[in-house]
């Protein structure tokens, strides 16, 4: 082999071994943040506090976008989660964080993230229990801050949920004791938006990513637009 053809395949290689250090990196990103949500999760089951506070950027941008409406910044964070301080031992809200499909943006720097959240919330109240089980979708946004991927953003839906003893819950009825202003927690930075989609039946919570097949944007928001027909 000749000298130049020698540098050539150096080349090539050193190619290789960076086009292959670029995809472990993005690998390593995801199981990261995987690894962040998941014990998002866990710290949400028993409302420990600190822990979720911890969970999340130090950036401006920080939101909670929930059905009760939107909490702006860690002190939002803050806020919010605060009054579950004092939920009682016997709370249990168990909610799964499954199926994740995460993606790492082009500056490696921010992500997006698609999760399924299901399972069961039993509140002691007043002598008896209020007992639902509930699916939810979270589309969120990550963000590494010092090499530390940490929550940015959680924007929250509720397709449907099971009042144990009492019947099927669809979004509407979700909504009612937001809208009646029955929340019994911290006001939001911004209140609840009574034209918000994420209310109706039959609203598809738009993906973050194409489809992964064809490349092509998916058919939600047409479906989304018949809603208020």
């Amino acid at each position: 082999m000749n000298v130049e053809a020698l540098v050539a395949r150096i080349e090539a290689l050193e190619k290789q071994v960076k086009a292959q250090e670029k995809q472990i990196a993005v690998l390593q990103d995801i199981e990261a943040i995987k690894k962040l949500q998941k014990a998002y999760g866990y710290y949400v089951e028993h409302m420990m506090y600190q822990e979720i506070v911890d969970c999340f950027s130090d950036s401006p941008d920080v939101l909670l976008d929930w059905l009760e409406g939107k909490y702006l910044g860690k002190e939002g964070v803050r806020k919010y989660f605060e009054f579950m301080k004092s939920a009682p031992m016997d709370f249990m809200h168990q909610v799964m964080q499954i199926a994740g499909v995460v993606d790492i943006d082009p500056d490696g720097q921010t992500a997006r993230g698609r999760w399924y959240a299901f399972g069961g919330i039993f509140i002691p109240r007043e002598g008896n229990v209020r007992r639902s089980f509930v699916s939810g979708i979270y589309e969120n946004r990550y963000i590494k801050e010092n090499g530390v991927w940490k929550i940015l953003a959680i924007k929250w839906v509720i397709p449907y949920a099971v009042r144990i003893a009492e019947e099927w819950a669809m979004p509407e009825d979700v909504n009612r004791p937001y809208l009646a202003g029955q929340f019994r927690g911290p006001k939001p930075d911004i209140d609840i938006d009574r034209n918000d989609q994420r209310y109706l039946s039959g609203y598809i919570f738009p993906f973050h990513y194409k489809h992964p097949v064809t490349g092509k944007e998916t058919s939600e928001g047409e479906k989304n637009a018949r809603l208020r027909g």
